[in-house]
């Protein structure tokens, strides 16, 4: 869900105090303020507005950078903004958004909005609010939601998506930052205990889940202690499931073996792949080997067969680096492509490949947008 805040400003026109963000940098973004009215409201024509760049300074405020006016420019001068299919859609999102706002007309003084993914537009009566808090606050908001499924099942599954949904885009974010930031790979490892929805999609569209974290290869038993650890043991999603093993390194993880900071030559067009890498695979390819055999046991074969879950060549997933390491050198990229389209058994997926995937997941999600007012503090008295 987004939050909006709006404020009349003139008779029939309000602002809207969050912008629609269409890109963001480390240091700059792009972003569009809206304002809306409803001198236009039965053409639609509720929405207009101006895009603005603006940079962040040291206390992390966001100003404008100088605009510069479009008559200022000579015969044969122009000014291009250029976006890519990713940032038009989240500017058509946030437009989406702001419509929906708009629907609901000008409102006389300032007022919050969220925005949730659903099918309709749902008000809050600002004299329930406070009801509603107290109810919770006493700890009766399992009843709550129970009523609620029972009596607008619909709407309950509508906020639990929106919900969801947020905890998503969250999430997303934090995957992003900490990209930049190469946390280490204990931090990863929780990070997608947390947000198990990452795997989803398998390499190949097949849909995974955790079934283990820092699973036992080497031992009786894959939840028991061993050796032989992995990161994740997940399995595939359908009436029989298969088990899939995935390790996990870190984003800066060198691809390469480096020679004054470039991937360092091998010979006929060929860089010479970080030991990292080769060693990941060769980890992975081993317990891959160890996990077929441990599955034998019969402790191992009653658990995963309760579930429906079977071996058989098991697939190893291996999560390492990013392909920004291949952005200088076409022997980089046409060694590391043809490395791991060869290999059997193993899929190799950078971290930047999995954000993007992530990405998918969130942004192919109900994008129906649903406006939720949300009231003022009231002095009206509670019945509790």
């Amino acid at each position: 869900m987004d939050k909006f805040t709006t404020q009349q400003t003139f008779h029939r026109v309000q602002k809207v105090l969050e912008p629609i963000v269409i890109y963001e940098g480390v240091r700059t973004r792009c972003v569009f303020f809206a304002q809306t009215n409803d001198a236009k409201l039965d053409k639609g024509e509720t929405v207009s507005g101006y895009i603005i760049h603006q940079k962040k300074k040291d206390h992390d405020e966001w100003v404008d950078i100088n605009e510069e006016s479009l008559r200022n420019l000579k015969s044969g001068e122009g000014i291009k903004l250029q976006f890519d299919s990713e940032q038009i859609k989240r500017f058509y999102d946030g437009l989406q958004k702001i419509y929906a706002i708009s629907e609901k007309g000008v409102q006389l003084g300032k007022h919050d909005w969220v925005v949730a993914e659903a099918g309709r537009i749902i008000e809050v009566p600002r004299n329930r609010i406070e009801f509603i808090r107290q109810l919770l606050k006493q700890n009766h908001g399992e009843e709550v939601w129970k009523q609620l499924v029972a009596d607008n099942p619909d709407l309950a599954t509508r906020l639990s998506f929106s919900r969801i949904q947020e905890q998503r885009q969250t999430a997303l974010e934090e995957f992003q930052n900490n990209l930049i930031e190469n946390k280490d790979e204990d931090y990863w490892q929780e990070y997608f205990i947390s947000n198990t929805w990452i795997f989803g999609y398998g390499l190949k569209y097949v849909f995974l889940r955790i079934l283990q974290s820092q699973p036992s290869y080497g031992s009786s038993s894959f939840t028991g202690k061993g050796n032989q650890k992995g990161d994740f043991l997940c399995n595939t999603e359908a009436n029989v499931r298969f088990t899939v093993l995935v390790e996990i390194k870190r984003p800066n993880t060198s691809l390469f073996r480096l020679e004054n900071g470039n991937p360092k030559s091998y010979r006929n067009g060929v860089c010479q792949l970080s030991e990292e890498l080769i060693g990941a695979v060769s980890q992975l390819q081993v317990n891959c080997n160890s996990w077929e055999k441990a599955l034998k046991t019969e402790v191992n074969i009653e658990k995963l067969s309760l579930d429906k879950t079977y071996t058989f060549n098991p697939k190893g997933i291996l999560i390492i680096g990013n392909t920004s390491q291949l952005n200088d050198s076409s022997e980089a990229r046409n060694t590391f492509e043809s490395f791991r389209s060869h290999l059997t058994g193993i899929d190799i997926i950078t971290f930047d490949e999995l954000l993007e995937r992530a990405k998918f997941i969130v942004s192919n999600s109900d994008t129906n947008a649903a406006v939720l007012q949300v009231p003022a503090e009231t002095e009206d008295d509670c019945p509790f």
